[in-house]
């Protein structure tokens, strides 16, 4: 019986030592992982950068120019109809006015009536100058969006080659060299594919 726990004693033993060097070999392997890790990280990629003046690209660029004339349009078409809507109320205002100085409604219900009337005119013309400017507001959005679409899209064809690891924002950069600056070109290539469509 003292035979067989002595064997079993010797086997657990064994198979301790053998976890020992299982692990340390394990670690010793995970540390030069790391240490082949760090020497890759220490070694830096080159990356191609390009930036872009957004500011000029729009400035130069037709379709921002299309877009922005259409909206200007519905902008002061909008203006002119909330305008004359104005006008009309104001000149039924001043004839209320009139009548309240002439003494000329038949009724003190009839001036309050009309007085009623002109107080919801009033409101709904508020109301409506709110709305215009939330039209006109969420009509700048999408053009925007559809803007920024046009060219985030081109950008992806433009650098669909992999020329450049990133095009950034010139507007986000404190500095960069004017050489890594693509603006005219890309203002070329997009007013170059545009004008076609155009005509």
């Amino acid at each position: 019986m003292q035979k067989v726990q002595q064997i079993i004693l010797v086997v657990f033993g064994i198979a301790i030592i053998a976890l020992f060097v299982i692990v340390f070999n394990e670690n010793k392997n995970s540390v030069a992982t790391n240490e082949s890790k760090n020497n890759d990280t220490t070694v830096h990629k080159e990356h191609k950068i390009a930036f872009v003046n957004v500011d000029s690209l729009l400035k130069k660029y037709k379709f921002y120019e299309v877009l922005e004339q259409k909206l200007m349009d519905k902008q002061k078409s909008l203006e002119s109809d909330l305008n004359r809507k104005m006008a009309a109320f104001e000149k039924e205002a001043q004839e209320f006015q009139r009548k309240v100085q002439t003494n000329s409604f038949l009724s003190q219900e009839s001036a309050q009536r009309q007085e009623q009337e002109l107080m919801v005119k009033q409101q709904n013309l508020y109301k409506l100058r709110e709305d215009l400017s939330n039209e006109l507001a969420m009509e700048s959005q999408n053009l925007e969006k559809q803007l920024l679409d046009t060219v985030t899209n081109f950008l992806k064809e433009f650098n669909a080659n992999k020329k450049y690891d990133y095009i950034l924002n010139k507007a986000a950069m404190l500095y960069g060299d004017e050489g890594l600056d693509i603006t005219d070109t890309l203002v070329n290539l997009l007013n170059n594919r545009y004008e076609p469509k155009g005509k």
